[in-house]
């Protein structure tokens, strides 16, 4: 096996369990190695620290799998990884036939995506090294889970930057285009070859739950974002009046009035804008909502898109503070690692004064169970939401 060394100083990052070695870090190796090969990591003087996978031209070059010098990777490793989210997720005992059984590094498998949806299964691979251990991942989901089929999903720009090419598509047995799950009393129509992630944002099941404690009997509420209809359809399960769901995708609206009809709901108003565009229209004609949900897509896929992230997180708070009527609440969410709940929170109070609106946080929430983080890793948790009430 390939032996890496890194510069005096990473080492005490890597033994503190952070798992990533990055590019500049690398000051040798045993021998030049190929995407994908298997690495041992060591410091400066040749002290073991991990196992891991590399991929030279990648920003990030190393993950590693193991800091157990006895534990190498190798397909029981692999096995042994998976049969311990499995346990962990059954003992969570979700109310739900739809989880998220690999959630990356927070699973201990970095670049290894792996959701359930009923007798269904989706993966995908997000590095070249973990793609490179696929023939030892699908043969163990096959034997622990017996799904009816097995669907991959892949990330043109994850692949892109990681320098590989897959299909995606189905790679085990028969996966509809449309699956029906469940999740508490609701039950929603997944599109796993269309849908946005996986097929459906799982990550989200703890906010949807959330969400109904501050609905109202008959209040009006305006759902932003709103994708497949999870934060629409679960106000009017908790007895909202008026819905109003603004989505730019067709497709998802389209999915969305499916799920509507599944659960036998109505009144919900489905529109297909601009979220930006609408919103503006919405406060120069002075509307007004009790609640008001605005889950965006991720704005800061890294770093240096803060700055225009934060921009516009700003004018969508901006125009929910006007939209929400005094006594009313909002929800905001962030799906990047990269915006923080201090940034969420400081445009928040900025948005605040420029409305001259005065808000009191009421809750947070963060990914679901599902989707553990790993503390010695801060990226692991990615998804936070602010629940303020507008006085």
């Amino acid at each position: 096996m390939i032996q890496v060394r890194v510069k005096p100083g990473v080492e005490e990052r890597i033994s503190g369990f952070f798992p990533w070695v990055y590019k500049p870090e690398i000051i040798g190796y045993s021998k030049p190695p190929q995407k994908g090969d298997l690495v041992v990591v060591r410091d400066f003087g040749g002290k073991f620290l991990g196992y891991g996978y590399i991929n030279p031209s990648a920003s990030i070059s190393i993950r590693i799998l193991s800091f157990d010098k006895e534990e190498p990777i190798n397909q029981e490793l692999i096995r042994k990884r998976l049969e311990q989210a499995l346990e962990y997720r059954k003992r969570l005992k979700i109310n739900s036939n739809a989880y998220r059984l690999v959630h990356s590094e927070g699973d201990l498998l970095p670049g290894l995506v792996v959701d359930i949806y009923g007798e269904y299964v989706v993966v995908e691979f997000t590095t070249y090294g973990m793609n490179r251990l696929r023939d030892w991942v699908i043969p163990a989901l096959i034997d622990l889970l017996k799904p009816r089929g097995i669907y991959e999903k892949t990330d043109e720009y994850v692949a892109s930057a990681e320098g590989f090419r897959e299909k995606g598509g189905v790679i085990y047995g028969e996966v509809p285009e449309e699956v029906i799950i469940w999740e508490y009393d609701l039950e929603f129509i997944v599109n796993i070859p269309q849908g946005q992630k996986t097929g459906f944002f799982l990550d989200q099941r703890w906010a949807r739950r959330l969400i109904r404690s501050f609905v109202r009997p008959g209040d009006e509420c305006l759902d932003v974002f709103c994708h497949t209809g999870g934060f629409a359809l679960s106000m009017k399960k908790a007895g909202a009046g008026r819905v109003i769901a603004i989505d730019i995708s067709e497709l998802a609206l389209e999915t969305a009035k499916k799920n509507a009809g599944l659960n036998q709901i109505e009144g919900i108003e489905w529109i297909n804008a601009n979220a930006f565009d609408l919103l503006r229209q919405f406060h120069k004609e002075g509307r007004k909502f009790d609640l008001v949900v605005i889950d965006p897509p991720s704005f800061a896929k890294n770093r240096a898109s803060v700055p225009n992230a934060l921009r516009g997180y700003k004018e969508l708070l901006v125009r929910g503070l006007h939209l929400t009527k005094p006594g009313g609440y909002l929800a905001i969410y962030s799906c990047s690692f990269h915006i923080t709940r201090e940034h969420l929170l400081e445009v928040l109070a900025s948005a605040g004064k420029d409305t001259r609106r005065q808000v009191r946080i009421v809750a947070e929430s963060f990914q679901d169970l599902d989707h553990p983080w790993v503390l010695q890793m801060p990226n692991t948790l990615y998804l936070k939401g602010i629940y303020a009430e507008v006085l």
